[in-house]
């Protein structure tokens, strides 16, 4: 790809379009609430995992996504619906304070792949997003906006320890039940959403 003016324009364009759409200055609230009864190692192995998990999915949507959901018979309002009633089942975790639908010790399997990961990060807007960058602007476009975006979320997320100890425990609980409420809205949205693109 020839880097004129108008291609890094393109990229920047595409950095921009997907980084909004993964909001991670949005997600670390949501991703403090989730991970307040870890040690600060754990928080950020969660946070390894949820970009990890998030650029798997975005690349193997990116190049796969359409021959994937025509192969399942899965619409993109599907999806959205899914990963809405997913982040409400999440919700009710941060408004009971509890871990019934999010860590488990059991699996191993941490809240930084679900639901950070995926829905928040990795979401329908997101896959949506790559699959309409590589469709119009190309393999190295979309690859380039998944990587920059990436790594502009793991930075911006990383100072959730910041925020974690400015705050103390007593707030994270507090803002725990805050966010329980507006995750239960943004799954709301998802669910609706969804259904009207479906009918």
């Amino acid at each position: 790809m020839d880097l004129n003016p108008n291609s890094w324009l393109l990229l920047v364009k595409a950095f921009i379009i997907l980084f909004v759409v993964m909001d991670p200055p949005g997600n670390i609230p949501v991703f403090i609430a989730l991970t307040k009864d870890m040690r600060k190692e754990e928080r950020r192995t969660e946070l390894n995992h949820a970009v990890i998990v998030a650029t798997i999915l975005l690349l193997l949507f990116a190049f796969l996504g359409k021959i994937i959901l025509n192969v399942l018979g899965i619409s993109i309002d599907s999806f959205m619906i899914a990963g809405g009633i997913l982040l409400l089942l999440i919700s009710f975790d941060l408004l009971r304070g509890e871990h019934k639908y999010g860590v488990t010790e059991e699996s191993g399997a941490g809240v930084g792949a679900v639901p950070i990961g995926t829905p928040m990060l990795a979401g329908p807007g997101a896959i949506t997003a790559v699959m309409v960058i590589i469709q119009s602007s190309g393999v190295f476009v979309v690859l380039f906006s998944i990587f920059s975006a990436i790594i502009a979320t793991r930075l911006v997320l990383g100072q959730s320890d910041r925020l974690y100890d400015l705050m103390g425990k007593v707030g994270t609980e507090v803002l725990s039940r805050v966010i329980g409420i507006i995750v239960a809205a943004i799954a709301i949205q998802f669910i609706g959403t969804g259904i009207i693109g479906m009918f």
